[in-house]
């Protein structure tokens, strides 16, 4: 019986053990817990250098980094003589906080007390990180959860913030490449190398999240003035954006490198070695704020030169005082020096790349004055240089939108900008205002929009916004410009790049800028800068003549010398050309006269002597050109022109005294928009264009001129555009040379002249007798102010069948022609105000029938003596303007409902008799 016993004992008291105790999972500690006899035990691990418990707890060493590579803990009790093991799954909400404590699964338990053996911690394939003793006793009270702590020695660890701050060197020896190629905002992640000062041991620190503030402090600091703007001086920091953690010691960092990211892309930016940053202390589970990270910056750097070159230019133009005007900064603004240097390439109208350098420099709108000193020849990145630009008393946008290696459409954008302000004119403006809304109603047409140009009133000719004097020769160093402004400004020729200008600033200027570069002088060629294509010099009143280093540019392809009324500009368009005033064409053109493409010569002056227009042996050199400006330029007598190997897409020479156009002006490229001869003297309609030209023009405006044919009828070619504008000529017979070449005219305005008649197949014959196959096209006329009576047939649907906007108002009909009235596309048709010679009211009958008219929409006859109308009014003729009929009598009923909903326009005097709607102002 005894060895019965002994066998119950040894074989079945472990198998009740097991049975009271069983591990159960959860993550409350308020789970409920049932049963009177049951209790439950959670085990919480810590690491033993950062423990603190209220009594001391037994614990052994674990050869483990971090505390979260422990993932189980298997303990053994003992109950009564009973050895009860269990394992435990150990958890926490991350592996970064883990560092400061894990806790097990609960475990469930007979009520009781039991006795701490020893434990075991786990890794996560279950292998053995440590083991240990215990000792200790454990009270399970029933239905109640009972905590008991751990501890295992772990690396001690703890985080870091890290700051990263400025620290300038006299040299960049301590960076890979050897200087800083970036901007120290430029910034967004960053790799840490630490030393351990005791065991010399490095930490690698790799990737870590970077955020930069700007602070700013109520003082100035440093050896700037306190001229130099803002009061606050600014500042930039970087931080890392999260903490990492690092083994428990004292630090340095040593090492470094920054990154830019742009997208999925990671950009490295420097590799900082030799550094010798602050040390600081990492203490276990504690949180070390703004270890400091010394990012090298070079004093000595390109960038940094360049922002001093740009506080010595400020200076030297009397920076202080600057007030901006315009639109593209706030207004007043001004630049700022009272911030960290790296951070004076950051002003207004400058423009930095990624490395720092400075690539645009923009003063147009400052006010500035003096003299640009020789410092300018330090930005040799520069791309973009405007001293001033022909909007600045506009807003100044144009050099503010300019960058570095434009695309092709922002050049065309930049380049057309001035002519889109102050030259532009759609040849149709001078149509009614009722043909004008039939075409922009037409979408196969190109609308038109209302001119907004400038007047030559709101921006004066000589009126000046900046008073530079001279700028120093150093811009020979600028290789890689490209955009290139002088405008406003008091400057004469012979100041331009054409001697140092020693200007320093009293403690800023440490080079002596001569000397620096006098080995380079000799190698300055303006030939050199291959990348200058776009070039302004608008408005500088002391401008005698071109100054001479445009004529060495090889590869100019747009020259800006708008309203520089100080030259002689017939002169100096020889001179441009032929590299001589006094050329007569037979020599070696300058390499500047076969590049240029587009020439602004508007508003100068051409001289006083009849035929100032360079001969075309000159201009024909001109071989790329393909847009001219001359508007009021006092251009006198004869153009010659180019010669037909010159192909033109816009040519402006309105408002001049020009009496006649060369036969061999120039030939017509296929994207012609307007060629403009508006406001001349102009006698014949010269005879330099082909209709039969695969390619047809937008416009061609003749208006405001003096004539009265064309030149060479017999032989004469037409025009090759869909716009025509003859109006406010001295015509008396139509010029019917136009149609019998078959010119595929659309729109034709010959309003303001003396037209008496238009004969029978004046438009739909052509020279040999024939059918005009280009009649068909016409859809536009305006006839007004002639001294027309009749019509012939021409202008019925058999001849010009889409007509769709037809004006003869102020004319001599006494009965409104009936002709244009059956083309099946007639939208609107007016015949106001006909008079006969002795200035009498003659249209005197209402057109019956012509509501019926299958697609007009609008009808114009006011300023006529019309008497009763008989006809009843239609929804479909739905504007009808009658005003200044005195004796008029007309009945609306019919459309007064579409009166009142706003889908009938009646354009009427109160005083009329106009009868059945009250929803007119009538006073009766």
């Amino acid at each position: 019986m005894t060895t019965y016993n002994k066998i119950i004992k040894q074989f079945l008291a472990p198998i009740i053990a097991v049975l009271f105790c069983t591990a159960v999972t959860g993550c409350k500690d308020d789970e409920g817990l049932q049963g009177s006899e049951y209790g439950y035990v959670q085990f919480k691990l810590y690491k033993a250098a950062s423990y603190q418990p209220a009594e001391e707890t037994p614990a052994s060493r674990a050869a483990s980094e971090m505390l979260s590579d422990i993932q189980k803990v298997e303990v053994e009790l003992n109950y009564n003589g009973t050895s009860i093991t269990q394992t435990l799954v150990l958890n926490s909400y991350s592996s970064e906080n883990a560092e400061y404590g894990m806790r097990s699964d609960k475990l469930q338990l007979m009520a009781g007390t039991y006795t701490m053996v020893g434990y075991r911690l786990l890794d996560k394939v279950d292998e053995v990180v440590s083991s240990y003793n215990a000792s200790g006793d454990i009270e399970v009270r029933p239905g109640e959860l009972t905590v008991h702590d751990l501890t295992a020695e772990v690396q001690e660890r703890g985080q870091v913030q890290f700051k990263l701050m400025k620290s300038w060197v006299s040299d960049s020896r301590a960076s890979t490449p050897s200087e800083e190629t970036y901007l120290f905002n430029d910034i967004n992640m960053v790799d840490i190398t630490l030393r351990n000062t005791f065991t010399q041991a490095t930490v690698e620190l790799e990737k870590i999240p970077v955020r930069q503030e700007l602070n700013y402090s109520d003082s100035e600091q440093g050896d700037v003035p306190s001229e130099t703007g803002d009061k606050y001086y600014s500042s930039e920091i970087a931080y890392t954006d999260s903490l990492v953690w690092v083994p428990a010691g004292e630090y340095q960092v040593v090492e470094y490198s920054t990154y830019r990211k742009s997208g999925a892309v990671t950009y490295n930016l420097e590799i900082g070695t030799g550094v010798e940053g602050t040390a600081f202390t990492v203490e276990d589970n504690q949180v070390t704020k703004d270890a400091e990270v010394p990012v090298l910056l070079s004093e000595t750097s390109e960038k940094i030169k360049d922002y001093m070159a740009l506080y010595e230019i400020w200076k030297a133009l009397n920076g202080p005082e600057w007030n901006y005007v315009g639109e593209a900064y706030p207004a007043g603004a001004n630049w700022n020096f009272n911030k960290e240097k790296d951070m004076w390439g950051v002003q207004p109208g400058v423009q930095l790349d990624d490395n720092g350098r400075v690539t645009a420099l923009t003063i147009a709108g400052f006010g500035a004055k003096g003299v640009v000193p020789d410092a300018i020849g330090q930005l040799t990145e520069l791309r973009i240089l405007a001293f001033g630009a022909h909007d600045e008393k506009l807003g100044g946008n144009i050099t503010a939108s300019l960058r570095a290696d434009m695309s092709e459409a922002d050049k065309k954008k930049v380049r057309e900008n001035y002519a889109n302000l102050f030259l532009k004119k759609d040849s149709r403006e001078d149509l009614s205002e009722m043909l004008q809304w039939v075409i922009n109603r037409d979408p196969k047409q190109k609308a038109i929009k209302k001119s907004t140009r400038i007047s030559p009133k709101d921006v004066q000719i000589g009126a000046v916004t900046n008073e530079i004097t001279e700028i120093s020769k150093a811009v020979m160093r600028l290789t890689k410009l490209q955009n290139l402004f002088i405008a406003n400004s008091t400057i004469t020729a012979d100041k331009v790049f054409t001697d140092w200008v020693s200007n320093p600033v009293e403690g800023v200027t440490t080079r002596d800028y001569k000397e620096e570069w006098k080995d380079e002088v000799s190698g300055w060629k303006w030939e050199n800068f291959k990348d200058l294509t776009d070039m302004e010099l608008y408005n500088c009143k002391n401008f005698d003549k071109i100054p001479d280093f445009v004529l060495q540019l090889p590869e100019l392809q747009v020259l800006n010398l708008a309203c520089n009324r100080g030259m002689k500009m017939k002169e100096q368009w020889i001179r441009l050309v032929t590299g001589s005033t006094s050329g007569d064409g037979t020599g070696t053109p300058t390499t500047v006269a076969s590049k240029i493409q587009m020439l602004y010569f508007g508003y100068n002056d051409f001289g006083d002597e009849e035929n100032n227009f360079p001969p075309l042996k000159v201009l024909s050199h001109m071989k790329n050109l393909h847009m001219l400006d001359c508007t009021s330029s006092g251009v006198k007598g004869k153009v010659e022109g180019f010669g037909s190997d010159v192909v033109l897409s816009q040519l402006l020479l309105s408002d001049n005294e020009i009496t006649e156009i060369g036969g061999e002006f120039c030939s017509f490229s296929n994207d012609v928009e307007t060629l403009n001869f508006a406001n001349n003297k102009i006698k014949l309609i010269p005879n330099i264009f082909d209709a039969s030209s695969l390619y047809v023009m937008g416009g061609v405006d003749f208006s405001g001129n003096q004539i009265t044919g064309v030149a060479d009828p017999d032989n004469f070619k037409g025009i090759n555009a869909s716009s025509v504008n003859l109006s406010n000529n001295k015509l008396v017979k139509f010029p019917k040379e136009l149609f019998q070449a078959e010119s595929p005219i659309t729109t034709l305005n010959l309003a303001g002249n003396g037209i008496e008649k238009i004969e029978e197949g004046d438009i739909v014959n052509n020279r040999a007798g024939g059918r005009n196959k280009n009649a068909n096209l016409i859809s536009t006329i305006d006839l007004r102010f002639n001294k027309l009576s009749s019509l012939p047939d021409d202008f019925r649907a058999t001849g010009i069948p889409y007509l769709r906007g037809f004006d003869v108002s102020y004319n001599c009909f006494s009965k409104v022609p009936e002709q244009p009235l059956n083309c099946s596309e007639l939208e609107a048709i007016g015949v106001r105000h006909q008079r006969d010679a002795e200035g009498r009211r003659i249209l005197r009958e209402w057109p019956v029938g012509i509501t019926e008219c299958p697609s007009l929409l609008q009808l114009q006859i006011g300023s006529n003596d019309i008497r009763k109308v008989d006809e009843e009014m239609t929804p479909q003729l739905w504007i009808v303007e009658v005003k200044d009929n005195p004796s008029i009598t007309l009945d609306v009923t019919s459309v007064c409902s579409y009166i009142s909903a706003g889908l009938w326009m009646l354009i009427y005097d109160k005083t009329q008799d106009i009868r059945g709607c009250d929803a007119l102002d009538i006073e009766n």
